[in-house]
Formats: C-alpha cells, sequence, structure tokens
C-alpha cells in the first residue's frame, strides 16, 4: 500500500522560545512495493518524518496518508494502522524480553488479541521468513547471534502481517555478515513478498545498492528524490550536506568524467566489473 504525504509540517516545542521547525512542508509518495531509502545528516528531519508513518508522532499539519489511514484523522484507528505498518528501530534486539524466541515472536499477534494457537503459527511463519527454523523456537533471544537477535525482532514485526516495513538503521552495530545477511533479507521480503520499504540509513553503500530510490533530507525538507544511479552523479553537492558518496557510485562517476559511460542498473563491484568486461569484448 501507498505512502502520501503533502505538505506535513511539524514544529518540536511549538510556540515556545524553543520551538524547532522539524518538517517544512515535505511532499512525498512511495508506491505500493517500492524500497525507499531516507537519508541526511542529523538533525535533517528524516527521524522525524518516518516516526509519522505509524503515528509515533501525530500529524501537526498537512496531510499523511498510509495504507489507506488518513494520519491527520482525530478518528485514527491506531491498532489498525500499527497492524499495517511495521516499525523496526535502531538495535530492536533491545526490546526482546520474552523466555523463548517463538514466545518473543508471538507478543505481537497475541497483543492484537488474536488467539494462542494462531499466533504461534503467525510466528513460526515469520520465523522462517527471516530464516530461522525450529532448532531456535525454545532458545531464549538472549543466547542468540547478533544478527539473530535482530533477525527474530523483524519477525516479531512480521508476524503482525504488516504491508509497509518502516527500518531504521537496520544494520547498526552488525558485522559485516549480520549487515548482509539482514540487507538480504530485507530485499527479498520486498521484491517476493511485495512489502513496501522504508529505510532510515547513514550507509551510502548500502543504499545505493538496495534502495529504488533516495529521499534525501536537508534542514526539514526534501532536496533530492532519486534512484541511486541519477542521485550520487551530484557530488559536490552531497559531499557539501555530510554525505558520503558509495564506493561504486565513485568508480562510476571517475570512469563518466574521462568519457566512459556504463549502461544498465549497475549497484555492485560485479555489475561494474561484468560491464567493463562487456564494453571491453565490444570494443574488441
Amino acid at each position: 500500500m501507498s505512502i502520501t504525504a503533502q505538505k506535513l509540517n511539524f514544529v518540536y516545542n511549538a510556540k515556545s522560545p524553543f520551538a524547532k521547525h522539524a518538517l517544512k512542508n515535505v511532499d512525498l509518495h512511495v508506491e505500493s512495493g517500492e524500497f525507499v531509502a531516507i537519508v541526511g545528516h542529523t538533525g535533517s528531519g528524516k527521524t522525524t518524518f518516518v516516526q509519522h508513518l505509524n503515528a509515533l508522532i501525530r500529524v501537526q499539519s498537512g496531510s499523511l496518508v498510509v495504507d489507506n489511514h488518513d494520519l491527520s484523522s482525530k478518528k485514527l484507528n491506531l491498532k489498525a494502522l500499527r497492524g499495517s505498518v511495521g516499525m523496526v528501530f535502531q538495535y530492536p534486539e533491545y526490546q526482546l524480553f520474552a523466555d523463548t524466541v517463538l514466545q518473543d515472536v508471538c507478543f505481537g499477534p497475541k497483543n492484537f488479541g488474536v488467539s494462542k494457537e494462531q499466533s504461534e503459527v503467525l510466528a513460526k511463519e515469520a520465523l522462517a521468513l527471516v530464516g530461522l527454523g525450529e532448532d531456535v523456537y525454545n532458545k531464549s533471544p538472549f543466547d542468540l547471534s547478533g544478527g539473530e537477535k535482530r533477525r527474530v525482532a523483524l519477525a516479531g514485526v512480521l508476524a503482525m502481517k504488516p504491508t509497509t516495513l518502516v527500518l531504521d538503521e537496520p544494520t547498526a552495530g552488525l558485522d559485516p555478515r549480520g549487515k548482509k545477511e539482514i540487507l538480504s533479507l530485507v530485499k527479498r521480503l520486498n521484491k517476493e513478498q511485495g512489502i513496501t520499504v522504508v529505510m532510515v540509513s547513514h550507509d551510502m553503500d548500502e543504499v545505493f545498492e538496495n534502495a529504488d530510490r533516495v529521499v534525501v533530507f536537508k534542514d526539514g525538507e526534501i532536496v533530492y528524490d532519486l534512484p541511486p544511479s541519477q542521485l550520487f552523479q551530484n557530488e559536490q553537492e552531497l559531499v557539501a550536506m555530510n554525505l558520503e558518496l558509495p564506493q561504486m557510485a565513485r568508480v562510476l562517476n571517475v570512469l563518466r568524467q574521462n568519457g566512459i559511460v556504463l549502461q544498465g542498473d549497475l549497484r555492485t563491484v560485479d555489475d561494474v566489473a561484468n560491464a567493463l568486461q562487456n564494453l571491453k569484448g565490444g570494443d574488441c
């Protein structure tokens, strides 16, 4: 399901000497099934924006519709909204609390009134989606590796059957293998399950390799909304906003500056290497 924000504004400590305009007339549309990355330096408004998506922050002015829920309505059904919009915070494993993995993942559905039996069915389905099987059901979540804990926390959200997944720095604190596992999982959920993904990240390599679109916030406003291949050609402007360029974007920019323009949606080292090999073969 889609997300549409129009003229969305938010002011912290409104009507006080400490007022801070965090969002300024934000217009953004995310189609169902897209993978959109939200980036920007600290204080840019990106976190304030995504916290609106499941009403952790309520709309002050403007409009926001998420999965057919009008978030500016005084009659907003929070339970229904939070069932369809799953929010995964930074370090979600810190929210694990139950004695066993299965109990932890069951908590969300049970809290929404689903029977114990059906909650277990949903929990097992969600654990399977994140690549965890029966061998972890009765383990303490605190005995798992960092990457496994992150997957259990994600399963707890997926057990609610969300149509939209909002992720705030989903790979923070993980080792390279854990990061790769989580991003592969999120991308698979997006492409195979059709779940709309909105991901906040400071890691531009992750953004470049995975997102369909990148939305850049600065001082509460959207300054760019482009596919990664187009966005990261604006090298000087992005560096001025303290945003690092992905390694592969740097390579492509250097090649382009030297008259070598590679065709296709190139995201990884292998993509670029194959494109160069094909170019060389064509020239020969």
